[in-house]
């Protein structure tokens, strides 16, 4: 595999560059079962809700469970439990750190697109000591519509000021694979959950860890 003219890299942050899936299921989990008599699993969490907007998932929750419920009680109550854990705990993705060391060796331009918010990038990535890697942050507050829309790659595209080809997306779910490639980008798929190697069938650089991003990039 081999990407030619990449001038920039644009990453998602959630599953792509920490190993936050747990940390979510572990405050969803509990909602879910107090309120509304459902247990998941983490492999159930992976499968239906991981990647995807609190939007999505609370009509998710209505569609395959006759679970009535709104997106002001899912916010408040999951963040109320984000509020008691610690972020913090939140463990990086296998050569994260080494990948973009290597990408700014190389003098290759980095920003992060996230449907997450500026408070869990500064929380993560500063504990991590890995926020002066990024040019710029497009988070949740910054777009009307997030992913799978195009408009978060779009948005990152144009503080780039490069050309379409010259830029390249990192994503785990496709969710974020179809906003990039909506937009016009490239995209690497980095997915080692076999239910989202099964979605991203189609995608045509898929990978299952970072390790291999930065040999493939000329």
């Amino acid at each position: 595999m081999k990407i030619p003219n990449v001038k920039a890299v644009l990453f998602d942050l959630d599953g792509t560059l920490i190993d936050s899936e747990y940390f979510y299921f572990s405050n969803w989990a509990p909602i879910l079962a107090k309120e509304f008599g459902l247990d998941i699993t983490f492999d159930d969490w992976i499968q239906d809700f991981a990647g995807h907007t609190l939007v999505r998932n609370v009509d998710f929750l209505k569609d395959k469970f006759g679970i009535e419920t709104t997106q002001e009680f899912m916010w408040t109550t999951t963040r109320a439990n984000y509020a008691k854990s610690d972020m913090t705990t939140i463990r990086l993705m296998p050569f994260a750190k080494e990948t973009l060391d290597k990408l700014k060796a190389k003098g290759i331009r980095i920003a992060l697109v996230t449907s997450s918010y500026s408070t869990t990038v500064n929380t993560v990535l500063g504990h991590h000591n890995l926020l002066d890697y990024f040019e710029f942050f497009v988070t949740r507050e910054l777009v009307e519509n997030p992913k799978p829309n195009p408009e978060p790659y779009l948005l990152a595209t144009q503080k780039l000021g490069l050309d379409k080809d010259e830029v390249l997306a990192v994503e785990d779910t496709i969710t974020g694979y179809t906003s990039a490639s909506s937009a016009g980008l490239q995209c690497v798929a980095v997915t080692r959950h076999q239910s989202e190697i099964n979605r991203l069938s189609t995608a045509k650089y898929l990978i299952q860890d970072l390790s291999i991003l930065i040999d493939s990039i000329d």
